[in-house]
């Protein structure tokens, strides 16, 4: 099969991004690009070199309705309203011209090509402390679920991935044959966790769904208020206002680069390719 280069990867990934975009501009969808891509297009008016997805987020309203109507000819969308899917956020694939392998199951569109990640963002307590115990907790389950999903892989690929001792815990799982349930349940708990503070109900808000960033990722709303658009890779989106406070919680100093050795594709258990 013919794979894509990096640079292929983007620029396919730019294309889907746009359809969102002007999706979102007449429909008036509030989004802003965010993480990596809210970086890149700060501190290099682009794509960071080395990334090879694009991240996008909405206040949880805007995520609804964004999920109950986006269409478009040649891309799919793939949320957890879909009962045979395995993440807590939405994907819109390109179904047209590109197709993946992947070694970590995400269920419908596991063969979809390139993506743009669409994250929700959720009302947290004012409190920050109640906000940090409740990530403490939480974070297990949503730990818990990469676990069962890598469960679902074939053995091939899971003694591709993974050593010694979570190869034996993987392989205990699926001979218990409870993966996908175990899967379901913790996606359940963390989904509902989520959900529990309305969005623009406190002053605070934080993304809920994927929670590596952990306390860091602790917003204040009025950064989030309003959008101003953003040059990136020549092109015109959106960001929001309060980007700089947004990125430093997270990141700290997010204009500098990282060392040589982390200047790596995130996402080695997707390989893509041309139709």
């Amino acid at each position: 099969m013919n794979g894509l280069t990096l640079k292929e990867i983007q620029t396919q990934s730019l294309e889907v991004l746009q359809v969102v975009h002007d999706f979102c501009i007449a429909n008036e969808i509030k989004y802003s690009l965010a993480y990596g891509t809210l970086i890149g297009a700060i501190r290099h008016r682009g794509f960071i070199p080395w990334d090879d997805d694009i991240d996008i987020i909405m206040p949880r309203p805007d995520y609804d309705r964004f999920v109950t109507s986006f269409h478009a000819p040649g891309l799919e969308i793939a949320s957890e309203k879909d009962s045979d899917y395995f993440l807590n956020y939405c994907r819109v694939f390109d179904t047209a011209n590109t197709k993946s392998k992947t070694i970590l199951p995400i269920g419908k569109n596991d063969q979809g090509g390139v993506w743009v990640d669409v994250f929700p963002a959720d009302g947290v307590s004012d409190n920050k402390e109640i906000f940090a115990q409740n990530v403490g907790l939480v974070k297990k389950n949503w730990m818990l679920q990469l676990r069962y999903r890598y469960s679902l892989a074939s053995y091939r690929d899971i003694l591709k991935t993974c050593g010694i001792k979570d190869m034996l815990i993987l392989t205990a799982i699926k001979l218990t044959g409870q993966g996908r349930k175990q899967l379901d349940l913790n996606n359940r708990i963390v989904r509902s966790n989520a959900l529990k503070i309305p969005y623009g109900s406190t002053n605070h808000w934080s993304q809920l769904a994927v929670l590596d960033d952990g306390i860091r990722n602790y917003q204040l709303l009025e950064d989030f208020g309003q959008t101003i658009d953003a040059q990136f890779e020549g092109r015109t989106f959106k960001i929001m206002q309060g980007y700089d406070r947004v990125l430093r919680n997270i990141y700290g100093d997010y204009m500098q680069l990282p060392p040589i050795d982390q200047r790596q594709p995130k996402h080695g258990h997707a390989t893509l390719y041309w139709k």
